[in-house]
């Protein structure tokens, strides 16, 4: 390869401008060309390695194998030093004869993106670890924080079922509807430990034609409308987990026994199969019916119940703690108040008093419904309080009359005047300084932000 004056200078130029590591040799390892990138790169002076051996500077260089071997080599990685990443490509180089002359190498730097990567590696490591963590924390506050009482009864009871989370006991809870037995299963479940899922079967909402195939799944073909491939029951999805058979009660009597077996011997069959498949399944069971009632009236049987029922939690029905009302009233105002964008409501003590005194057939989830009603009914009307209107009729007929009017007018009308009175004494005394007039106030920002809004107050 021969050059005049003006194109090797030329060729150099171009090769100087290029953003990767070029080096030429000869037949004999002899450094021909090393460009601006390469002493860069490299850290070796061009003056120093032209016409030098390349194996003195670089002992492990990629290019005296294509000298020895002829071949090309694409896209290989090297560490060419401490804390430095390359991607070399290497060619043999020949004239127009087709005799080897040398060979060019091409080092494009990808440090920036190994170290890049290795950040990402590790970012992704914590992030994981992170998740991972917050997970835990997540589920030591969803366990059984979300069950609260003031009624000493109802806090052992927390705790014991804490302490039976652990073993492998089946459970049976028993109590009127909506006093939280869902609750109690789903936290029992997370505090075990257990690596499988919970699986919730509601007993009394399947078909009992359809309550075996259910239960313990069916191979393909094994009746008419069964899935190619079959389908897998409860039981084999709860495999490592918990099974919650809720309503437990309404359990056909003709497929107990086939439960009772599975329980025993830790194995089911699915319909139309002879293969016997092992599960490690934990039972916790709800129901709010007179189970030895119904084993009395032959509706259950006793064997099972008995399997079932290793330890029974009792739930206390709310109108026998009633100091969790008021607990549970706050509780139920601020979730839905957040999840509406609203201030936390203010509740007349009148109220208070209605909501303790009811009977509460329904429980918990009774006072949920009535609380969501009440919330909603004050953002349509843009109340900041619950109005005895704002109650279901079987609640506002237990109310004495109140000394006040509808919100457009009595008591409701004179607080938000006295309270636009406020605001605007505060703005004034502060030059409208929001940030001082709501610590005068006693009242965060954003509320007081709200309260101007909600009021028409502009500075």
């Amino acid at each position: 390869m021969i050059f005049n004056e003006k194109e090797r200078e030329i060729f150099e130029f171009i090769l100087d401008n290029i953003p990767d590591a070029i080096t030429v040799i000869d037949t004999h390892y002899r450094t021909l060309f090393f460009n601006k990138m390469s002493e860069d790169y490299f850290q070796v002076k061009k003056e120093s390695i032209i016409g030098r051996d390349l194996r003195e500077f670089f002992p492990d260089s990629l290019l005296p194998k294509v000298i020895d071997t002829q071949q090309a080599f694409y896209n290989i990685y090297n560490k060419p030093r401490k804390d430095t990443y390359t991607v070399i490509s290497a060619i043999p180089m020949y004239n127009n004869q087709g005799d080897l002359i040398g060979g060019l190498a091409r080092d494009k730097d990808i440090t920036e993106f190994v170290k890049l990567s290795e950040i990402l590696s590790k970012t992704q490591d914590s992030l994981s670890e992170l998740e991972r963590e917050y997970n835990r924390v997540l589920q030591g506050e969803n366990h059984f924080s979300h069950i609260i009482s003031n009624n000493p009864e109802f806090i052992e009871l927390i705790n014991l079922c804490k302490n039976l989370s652990r073993s492998n006991m089946n459970i049976l809870v028993t109590g009127e509807s909506g006093t939280g037995k869902e609750l109690f299963v789903r936290a029992i479940h997370h505090e075990s430990g257990r690596k499988g899922k919970l699986v919730p079967l509601n007993c009394s909402a399947i078909p009992m034609e359809l309550f075996e195939s259910e239960l313990f799944g069916y191979e393909e073909g094994a009746f008419t409308g069964a899935k190619k491939g079959g389908k897998i029951g409860k039981f084999e999805e709860a495999n490592g987990g918990t099974l919650f058979l809720d309503e437990i009660g309404d359990m056909p009597l003709t497929l107990q026994p086939k439960i009772l077996r599975a329980l025993e011997e830790g194995y089911i069959t699915r319909i139309g199969g002879s293969q016997q498949i092992s599960v490690d399944v934990r039972i916790i069971s709800a129901t709010h019916q007179d189970m030895e009632g119904l084993i009395k009236k032959s509706k259950f049987r006793k064997d099972l119940f008995y399997r079932l029922n290793s330890f029974q939690v009792q739930l206390i029905p709310l109108r026998e703690r009633k100091e969790d009302i008021y607990l549970l009233t706050n509780k139920f105002l601020q979730q839905y108040c957040m999840e509406n964008g609203m201030n936390i409501l203010e509740v007349p003590e009148q109220i208070h008093h209605v909501l303790k005194h009811h009977h509460w057939e329904g429980n918990v989830r009774e006072l949920r419904n009535v609380i969501q009603r009440a919330v909603l009914l004050a953002k349509q009307h843009q109340s900041g309080r619950v109005l005895p209107n704002y109650l279901p009729d079987y609640l506002t007929n237990k109310l004495e009359p109140l000394a006040m009017e509808e919100e457009t007018g009595g008591l409701d009308q004179a607080i938000n005047q006295y309270e636009i009175r406020l605001i605007q004494d505060a703005l004034n005394r502060y030059n409208n300084n929001k940030k001082k007039a709501a610590e005068f106030l006693k009242i965060p920002r954003a509320t007081l932000y709200y309260k101007m809004e909600k009021h028409n107050i502009s500075v």
